[in-house]
């Protein structure tokens, strides 16, 4: 692939998870995958790039962020483009690579894992999206994704259904390593979905944190809140 769709460039501070506050260079590819019925990511525009014009584009910003955050849209749609992009970043600068995806794409993930540091992994819940069953890819893809720093990120709406978060946690107990999972309260884009119950929520977590042994926060997108991007 010798382009890639880019929506956007620009600076901000990460939102979500264990990095939540850092500075980030957010390269934010175009299109997707899936369809989830709260995705907040608007499908406008891109502007097709080649590697080099890409990093050009990127070297006209300050050094002055922690990591680069692939995001989207689906950043491995475009993975055969990253395969040879990431490496020619780095001969320019050190950040790390913060790669953002939806967790399907397990195939694809396999391309670049040697050239990532850090993934946050989405597990789409039936229930929270009213979209499609994906725990086969989700435990496939986690299990890749386990061998860097990994995050592994729900968003829990008022319609999540226990079995879901059962499901979730035979996949997060299918690792051995610790990682950190994060339940994101929905942030409401439309009529389509509420916020969960606070009792609700608590209990989702605590039976995650008995059950999976891993570290579970609560943790709504802390960009909204702060009204920046």
């Amino acid at each position: 692939m010798d382009q890639a769709k880019v929506s956007e460039i620009f600076l901000s501070y990460q939102g979500e998870g264990l990095f939540a506050g850092s500075r980030q260079l957010f390269v934010r590819f175009y299109d997707c995958n899936l369809n989830c019925s709260y995705c907040d990511t608007p499908r406008e525009s891109y502007k097709s790039f080649t590697k080099e014009a890409l990093l050009a584009k990127i070297l006209d910003f300050e050094d002055d962020y922690n990591e680069i955050a692939l995001t989207g849209g689906e950043p491995l749609l475009y993975a055969d483009f990253l395969k040879t992009f990431i490496p020619l970043f780095r001969r320019y600068r050190q950040h790390p690579v913060y790669l953002e995806t939806n967790g399907t794409l397990w195939n694809e993930l396999e391309k670049i894992i040697d050239f990532t540091d850090i993934i946050a992994m989405d597990i789409k819940l039936p229930s929270s999206g009213g979209g499609d069953t994906f725990w086969k890819e989700h435990e496939a893809f986690i299990k890749i994704a386990a061998k860097k720093e990994l995050i592994v990120k729900a968003v829990i709406t008022d319609s999540t259904t226990i079995d879901d978060i059962k499901k979730m946690g035979d996949i997060l107990s299918s690792v051995e390593k610790k990682f950190l999972v994060v339940l994101q309260p929905v942030t409401a884009v439309n009529d389509k979905t509420e916020q969960p119950d606070g009792e609700m929520i608590s209990y989702f977590k605590g039976y995650l944190l008995k059950e999976t042994r891993k570290d579970v926060v609560i943790l709504g997108q802390i960009h909204k809140y702060l009204g920046v991007r």
